[in-house]
């Protein structure tokens, strides 16, 4: 098998750590960073085990029960929100983590839930993709695009599971923002199945162009709206002290 993608693979990951943890260290303050460091190396393996112990059986039961036709593909279109949204949320039920979830540590947990998270997906799509005949040998350079989507999607990771930290955090129900995760993951891998079928009479290639842009925009506004989960700094009184109570801003 060649080498290609997994040497591509390591300087994306070697990025991504850099990158997202140096993130996450200047977002979070000194109390609660075992908690971040756990969430993250309990997220690791979940990507390859969402897949192969849930997405593959289902897969099997969903063809088993109507085939391969037309309705099978849109099916599919549900299976990563389906797997992958519930099994980011398996950190949060660490007591060490879950004792760590405050207001001030949505974000940096939310990204160190992503890095872990997106890091496994990296080595394993890179380990599928190192099946196929026609990219074995392949240099690593040439993976430029698998690099920088991945680099967006370990964000986005964070992202989207930022919803449910953001409610759990301010005691509220998670119930709304994993609706909004899942549903977030689904509308930003839909496109690429809109170019598999050349949906709207469109050419793939146009489909392509927007799956490429999609994930870009999507990361702007994630994180956007991530600043927005992040608790306001006290105002002083005209006494030069802090008033008693203040209020987040309501986030899914």
């Amino acid at each position: 098998m060649g080498t290609g993608i997994y040497i591509a693979a390591a300087i994306t990951t070697l990025a991504a750590v850099l990158f997202y943890v140096f993130l996450i260290l200047r977002l979070s303050g000194p109390g609660g960073r075992g908690a971040i460091c756990t969430a993250a190396l309990v997220a690791l393996p979940l990507q390859p085990l969402a897949f192969y112990l849930v997405r593959v059986p289902l897969d099997a039961a969903v063809r088993s029960a109507i085939g391969t036709d037309e309705a099978y593909g849109w099916i599919t279109t549900l299976y990563a929100p389906l797997t992958e949204e519930p099994a980011k949320w398996l950190p949060l039920a660490i007591p060490l983590v879950w004792r760590a979830l405050k207001p001030e540590r949505v974000v940096p947990l939310a990204l160190a839930i992503g890095l872990g998270f997106g890091v496994g997906e990296i080595w394993f799509l890179a380990e599928q993709i190192s099946r196929i005949p026609q990219y074995q040998a392949l240099p690593f350079y040439l993976f430029g695009g698998f690099a920088i989507e991945r680099f967006y999607v370990t964000f986005l990771h964070g992202g989207f599971v930022a919803f449910v930290v953001n409610r759990l955090a301010t005691g509220r129900s998670f119930l709304p923002g994993a609706l909004a995760g899942m549903a977030l993951h689904y509308i930003l891998n839909l496109p690429i199945f809109l170019a598999s079928i050349n949906a709207f009479g469109l050419p793939g290639q146009t489909w392509t162009t927007i799956a490429s842009l999609f994930p870009l925009l999507m990361v702007i506004w994630l994180g956007l709206r991530m600043h927005g989960m992040r608790p306001a700094a006290p105002k002083q009184t005209g006494d030069g002290t802090e008033p008693k109570s203040s209020e987040q801003s309501p986030n899914w």
